[in-house]
C-alpha cells in the first residue's frame, strides 16, 4: 500500500504542470508582454483574451502565430548531512526543452453589430526530461503534459463604443510521463468552459473587462510499474479561471502606453484527488494548497516611422506557492518575471509582428522528504515568435 501511495503522489504531481499557462501563445501585440492584449484590435489573436475586441477589427483579420520556446530547468541538490556521503550532494540535473507553438486566429463581421471569430492553438503545459541520474528520478525523469484549444466567439456592437462579447473553450489536453518507478501511456481528455468580455473605446484611450471560465481535464492512464497490482491510474489537470482588465493611452499620435491585471484563480484546488484501478475511492489526496495568482503588464508600442513601429513590455506574477515542502519536481512554481521587445512592419496588406521575451522563473526551494528530494530549482525561458496579420 505504501508503494501505491507514494507512486501516486508521483503521478498526481503532473496536474501542477499547468501552473504555468503558455500565454505567449495567445500574445496579440507581440513584444509587450502581453500588456493591453484585451484592448488590442490590430491583430485577431486580441479575440482570444477578450472577444469583445472583434467589433473594432473591421471586416475581416486573420492571425498566425509561431512561436518556439526554449526551456531551461536546472536542479542542485542540498547536501544531507545525515547519510553517508556526509554532506555530498546526491544528485543535481538539468532539463532543456525546445518546442514549437502555432495558432491561428480569424474575425470576420457578419453584419453591421456582429462579427464572429475562430481562434485555435496551444494554451499551456510543459515538456521536461531530467534523465534517471538525478536525485528526484523517483519523482520525475520525463514529462509531456499540454493542452490545445478551440474557442468559437461572437461580438456584439452596443454603441460606437462599448462592445461586448461571448464565446466557447473547448479544450483537448494530453499527458504522458515517466518515472524511475513507472511509465504511462498517452492519455487524452476534452473539456469545455466559456469566456466573455466588455469594451469601451474612446479616441485616445481604451479599456477591457475579460473572463475565462476554469477547464477541468479527468485523465485515465494505463501503467506500466514495479509496483504489484497498479495498472492504472486517474487524476485532473486543472486550467484556472482567469479575470483580465487591459487598457490602453495614447501620449500622443507616435507613443501608446499599455497595461493589463490579470487573476488566476489558482485557490480553487487545495488538493487532488487520486484513484488507482479504477477505484471510486482516492487513497491519497496530494495537498497543493495554491494561492491566486496575480499578475501585472506594462508595455509601450511606439509608432518609429511609416513603416515599422517598436514595443517593448514587463510582466511579473505572483507565486502560487511558497512553501518547498509543497512544490514538486515537475514544475516548480514561483514569482515570474518576463522582458520583452518586439517590431512590427508592414509588406503590402500584410502586418509582420516579431518578438522576442525572456522569462526568469527565479529560484524555488523544494523539501520533499517522502522521495529524498531537498533542493532548488532555477529555472528560465527563451521566447522568439512572429505574428502574421493579413
Amino acid at each position: 500500500m505504501r508503494k501505491t501511495a507514494l507512486a501516486l503522489l508521483i503521478f498526481s504531481n503532473l496536474a501542477n504542470a499547468s501552473g504555468t499557462l503558455m500565454q505567449e501563445a495567445t500574445y496579440a501585440n507581440a513584444g509587450a508582454a502581453g500588456a493591453g492584449d484585451g484592448v488590442y484590435t490590430e491583430t485577431a489573436t486580441a479575440a482570444y483574451t477578450n472577444p469583445a475586441t472583434m467589433s473594432h477589427m473591421g471586416q475581416s483579420k486573420t492571425t498566425v502565430n509561431a512561436m518556439v520556446l526554449d526551456l531551461h530547468m536546472d536542479y542542485t541538490d542540498t547536501p544531507d548531512q545525515n547519510n553517508g556521503n556526509l554532506g555530498k550532494a546526491q544528485g543535481d540535473a538539468s532539463a532543456h526543452t525546445v518546442m514549437p507553438s502555432i495558432g491561428i486566429f480569424h474575425v470576420t463581421q457578419l453584419n453591421e453589430d456582429v462579427h464572429l471569430g475562430l481562434m485555435f492553438g496551444s494554451i499551456g503545459g510543459t515538456a521536461v526530461e531530467y534523465g534517471t541520474d538525478w536525485e528526484g528520478a523517483i519523482g520525475l525523469d520525463e514529462a509531456l503534459v499540454t493542452a490545445v484549444q478551440f474557442n468559437p466567439a461572437l461580438s456584439f456592437k452596443v454603441t460606437d463604443k462599448v462592445s461586448i462579447g461571448i464565446g466557447a473553450q473547448l479544450n483537448y489536453g494530453i499527458l504522458e510521463a515517466k518515472t524511475s518507478t513507472l511509465e504511462t501511456d498517452l492519455d487524452g481528455d476534452f473539456a469545455w468552459g466559456f469566456n466573455a468580455g466588455a469594451m469601451y473605446q474612446e479616441d485616445d484611450w481604451a479599456v477591457g473587462l475579460s473572463y475565462r471560465s476554469k477547464l477541468e481535464h479527468e485523465f485515465d492512464v494505463d501503467v506500466t510499474s514495479n509496483v504489484d497490482r497498479l495498472n492504472t491510474l486517474s487524476t485532473d489537470l486543472i486550467f484556472p479561471t482567469i479575470v483580465d482588465l487591459s487598457g490602453s493611452y495614447n501620449l500622443n499620435p507616435q507613443l501608446a502606453l499599455l497595461g493589463s491585471v490579470q487573476w488566476h484563480k489558482w485557490s480553487d484546488y487545495p488538493e487532488t484527488p487520486l484513484y488507482a484501478n479504477g477505484s471510486d475511492s482516492a487513497p491519497v489526496a496530494v495537498d497543493r494548497d495554491w494561492d491566486d495568482v496575480w499578475k501585472f503588464a506594462i508595455g509601450t508600442d511606439y509608432q518609429l516611422n511609416a513603416k515599422w513601429a517598436l514595443k517593448a513590455g514587463f510582466s511579473y506574477e505572483t507565486s502560487p506557492q511558497d512553501d518547498p515542502t509543497k512544490q514538486w519536481v515537475d514544475l516548480p512554481v514561483g514569482e515570474q518575471y518576463r522582458y520583452s521587445v518586439g517590431a512590427s512592419t508592414h509588406w503590402d496588406d500584410v502586418r509582420i509582428d516579431m518578438f522576442y521575451e525572456f522569462a526568469d522563473l527565479g529560484t524555488v526551494d523544494i523539501e520533499r522528504t517522502n522521495v529524498d528530494v531537498t533542493g532548488s530549482f532555477d529555472g528560465h525561458i527563451h521566447f522568439i515568435g512572429a505574428n502574421i496579420t493579413f
